[in-house]
């Protein structure tokens, strides 16, 4: 409970994140990510926390860490459950954001950029800190519970889905590097109604430029029902939860 609370505060801060949460849960499900099967898989929670941790290490940060928000927590905020500190300021007012313009369209190139060169093999993701740290262990993927340090939300995921993700996350920020799948207008792309920006990287292409092997290939649909049904699972998926 005190998890979901601290993601609503957190999306509740800038406009920007719920997008681009959403934005990346979308592309990861796409190219199956996540999957709603327990397994290797990232999670859609280690993914999300992935996203504000990456959000917390912008050059002008768009959320703050979650020390900060304790530091900011008054006396009604002080709550410990089986002798862990799960305390945050609940009162958004006392939260001051710092005067970050960057788009959604440059986070979500950014945000590939940055997981695309993430030194996964030493390094775990913090989000109290809002800094990388040396990993305590020798999982392929560490992600600390927030609230838990000693726990890693991640320990699921095996070395080769990482691996899936690190490769998916350098050719999308590629892609989003390319006039072509970015503008609306001119060239082919649009004579043939070919699928740009967002869109474009929902597409299977992707995954087999990156190399991902031993899967019993599907009958392409066509890119706007795909879509159209990829992005109405997701929100059944989140009434659901």
């Amino acid at each position: 409970m005190k998890s979901s609370e601290l993601l609503y505060l957190y999306g509740g801060l800038d406009r920007r994140v719920r997008c681009l949460v959403f934005s990346v849960r979308c592309w990861a499900r796409a190219h199956s990510i996540t999957s709603s099967i327990p397994g290797a898989w990232i999670s859609n929670f280690s993914l999300t926390v992935m996203v504000l941790f990456f959000l917390q290490r912008r050059t002008i940060p768009i959320l703050p860490t979650l020390d900060h928000l304790k530091e900011l927590a008054g006396p009604l905020d002080k709550s410990v459950i089986e002798g862990n500190d799960c305390t945050f300021v609940s009162d958004f007012t006392k939260i001051r954001l710092q005067d970050n313009t960057e788009t959604l369209e440059q986070l979500l190139q950014e945000f590939f950029e940055f997981y695309g060169t993430f030194a996964f093999n030493r390094m775990s993701i913090n989000i109290r800190k809002g800094r990388e740290q040396n990993k305590p262990e020798m999982s392929p993927l560490h992600i600390q519970n927030p609230f838990e340090p000693a726990l890693n939300v991640s320990k699921n995921v095996n070395g080769t889905q990482l691996e899936r993700f690190v490769a998916l996350c350098r050719e999308s920020a590629w892609m989003l590097q390319q006039r072509e799948f970015n503008v609306p207008h001119g060239g082919s792309a649009t004579r043939n109604n070919a699928p740009w920006g967002l869109a474009a990287l929902l597409m299977p292409s992707v995954s087999q430029v990156a190399g991902v092997k031993g899967r019993k290939k599907r009958k392409r649909e066509p890119a706007s029902e795909r879509i159209k049904g990829l992005l109405e699972s997701l929100k059944n998926s989140e009434v659901k939860s």
